[in-house]
């Protein structure tokens, strides 16, 4: 009996099949503003998910549907999407759909700094503060617009974007810069006058120009390379001005923190920590730097330990008066140099055990700033260096000598102290129908700067 039951089920259920009706559904797709045949339109069946492609004459054709009301979906690439029911589709009938190309009208686009924003470089203004840049060779390397890794302090990242310098490293850890305008020397940036918030850092800017002290890139807001005529205003270095300009202090909040701890290969780790803030007429900004690494050669080790206070007090609306103190000591082994067999055989490889450079640089600074009207400004830089750069190590001329261990080393130590001031006035005037800048400066400075060097340690 059940086996019965199961044969007459299974009989009825085949018949419903076969005798289930089904129809065949034919169209046509067209341009909705031409009447002009669409080809390859994807006409899908919802929910089926029958698919079929228009031919070249826009045509297509859809078998074995059901007898009922038809969703269809139909889509072309650079046309709006037409989805419609056609309620009892004909098998003798072609339907024509139209579809609308996208068309859209977008409202005005303005693009503003776009060379900032590519370049991550910029230009001074024909006036910035007390100085005059009209017509002068200067770039403005911006640094929150380049793409590199700060902690690394990597000339060749921070200024790839200026043209003609020439450049060189002879650490891993951007302690010591070493650029130069087109055809002059890069050690130790000698061709430059190298400049901090406006104010000489190099070691005696007329005698002996080189600069041992490099601010570190995650401190910094910009860096302003100007040659020329321009940088007669400054120095007696060919190459021009190199002036590192700090971050200023945050405007809205009292205190904020900002902490950057950064690991690397060869031992490297910086720790960068700054406080800034403003509360009423004051303002700060200082910062703690530590960077520390085992170098990429044996022999090549080094430590820096690097500080900066920057307070400012506006006496009214006019007037501001800042003081900067940079305090910087590092100590760097230096691995010595190689021949060109040497170099090809092993580039790594060091025969000096011995060598050590170290650096003691302590920066002070104040500035006046005044306004005697919206066409007047004034400004006044007073500033000190009381550095120390002393080297000791194995020094012969011939690289591939082996360091005697039993030798003396040749021990150099050089002293710096110099100081200055800087007064500088600028007025806007309009004589006749154009406008007119006059600028008015004056600058004092003296050094007293003492060398020793012989055997030693």
């Amino acid at each position: 009996m059940v086996t019965l039951c199961s044969l007459f089920l299974s009989t009825l259920a085949g018949s419903l099949a076969v005798y289930a009706q089904t129809t065949t559904l034919s169209g046509q797709v067209l341009h909705a503003d031409k009447d002009t045949p669409l080809s390859q339109v994807e006409v899908l069946v919802l929910p089926a998910g029958d698919l079929s492609y228009t031919d070249a004459k826009g045509y297509f054709q859809l078998n074995n549907l059901p007898a009922e009301a038809i969703e269809l979906v139909l889509y072309r690439y650079g046309y709006t999407t037409l989805q419609t029911v056609i309620p009892q589709p004909l098998a003798d009938s072609t339907y024509q759909f139209r579809l609308k190309p996208i068309q859209n009208t977008l409202s005005e686009v303005l693009v503003s700094e776009a060379r900032e924003s590519v370049y991550a470089t910029t230009r001074l203004r024909a006036v910035e503060g007390t100085a005059i840049y009209a017509g002068k060779k200067n770039e403005v390397v911006l640094l929150d617009q380049l793409t590199f890794s700060t902690a690394t302090n990597n000339p060749r990242q921070l200024y790839a974007q200026v043209s003609g310098l020439n450049i060189y490293e002879n650490d891993d850890a951007g302690l010591q810069l070493n650029i130069g305008g087109r055809g002059l020397n890069p050690s130790r940036s000698a061709g430059f006058n190298t400049r901090q918030n406006g104010y000489d850092i190099s070691a005696d800017v007329l005698g002996y120009p080189e600069s041992y002290y490099t601010p570190p890139a995650e401190a910094l807001e910009r860096i302003e390379v100007i040659r020329g005529a321009a940088s007669l205003q400054y120095g007696t270095q060919f190459g021009g001005l190199v002036n590192f300009v700090f971050r200023r202090p945050v405007q809205d909040s009292p205190l904020v923190l900002t902490s950057r701890q950064t690991l690397g290969s060869n031992g490297l780790l910086t720790s960068f920590n700054s406080l800034s803030g403003t509360k009423g007429r004051f303002s700060y900004y200082t910062y703690y730097h530590r960077k520390q690494g085992d170098g990429f050669r044996p022999h090549a080790g080094f430590s820096s330990n690097h500080a900066f206070l920057r307070a400012t007090y506006r006496m009214g609306t006019r007037t501001s008066l800042s003081a900067e103190y940079t305090y910087l000591h590092y100590l760097a082994q230096q691995a010595g140099g190689l021949t060109d067999a040497q170099f090809y055989q092993n580039p790594d490889f060091s025969n000096r055990s011995r060598n050590w450079f170290m650096v003691d640089w302590k920066l002070l600074a104040l500035r006046l700033e005044h306004d005697f009207s919206s066409r007047t400004d004034f400004s006044l830089q007073l500033f000190g260096l009381d550095a120390t750069r002393s080297a000791v190590g194995f020094r012969t001329n011939r690289v591939s000598q082996v360091d005697d261990l039993d030798a003396p080393r040749d021990l150099l130590i050089g002293n710096f102290r110099n100081g200055g001031a800087e007064a500088r006035f600028l007025h806007r005037y309009t004589p006749g129908k154009r406008s007119a800048v006059l600028l008015l400066g004056s600058k004092y400075y003296q050094s007293d700067n003492d060398a020793i060097q012989g055997p030693g340690t």
